[in-house]
């Protein structure tokens, strides 16, 4: 068979709860990626939370990926798990991508505190600077999730496969 012209792989039970452990933290980096100013792309490391089908970031709105994700929303994150294969692209990786917003609350409100508690949980070292003015969470809405699992295992999951 023409590996060019063969079609993803069945998305099965396994796969949707191996993709559902990588977003709950199981990864060794990800890779938040925009579209600059000039319109090229543009890479920076990014600790997301999955959390009710949406990926949370706290972000400052001074960095260049920020300023870029409120420009073009569209975005894409990158998440690298741990390399077991002496043929790099033998080795699984995720790529999410979907729609960026900033959620404008306060740091008193409700709903922030909620997020950072669970954060925090996540990412310790958020505590002291999610108490930064510049400091907000911007959600992501999945629009696509792409697995692979290695060499000749690609998987097209739905946003409804991960509840």
């Amino acid at each position: 068979m023409n590996q060019i012209n063969s079609p993803l792989q069945k998305v099965t039970q396994n796969i949707k709860k191996e993709v559902c452990k990588i977003l709950s933290g199981e990864y060794e980096e990800s890779i938040l990626g925009t579209i600059d100013k000039e319109n090229f792309p543009y890479l920076s490391k990014i600790v997301p939370m999955f959390y009710e089908d949406k990926i949370f970031l706290l972000l400052s709105d001074l960095s260049e990926h920020t300023q870029n994700a409120n420009k073009k929303q569209k975005v894409s994150i990158y998440f690298k798990l741990k390399e077991n294969h002496k043929d790099k692209l033998n080795n699984p990786r995720l790529t999410i991508t979907g729609k960026i917003k900033k959620l404008n609350l306060q740091k008193d409100d409700k709903i922030f505190k909620s997020l950072i508690s669970k954060y925090i949980k996540f990412y310790p070292s958020s505590k002291l600077w999610s108490k930064f003015l510049d400091f907000n969470f911007y959600e992501v809405n999945i629009k696509k999730i792409f697995f692979i699992k290695g060499f000749g295992k690609a998987y097209h999951l739905n946003k409804k496969d991960l509840l």
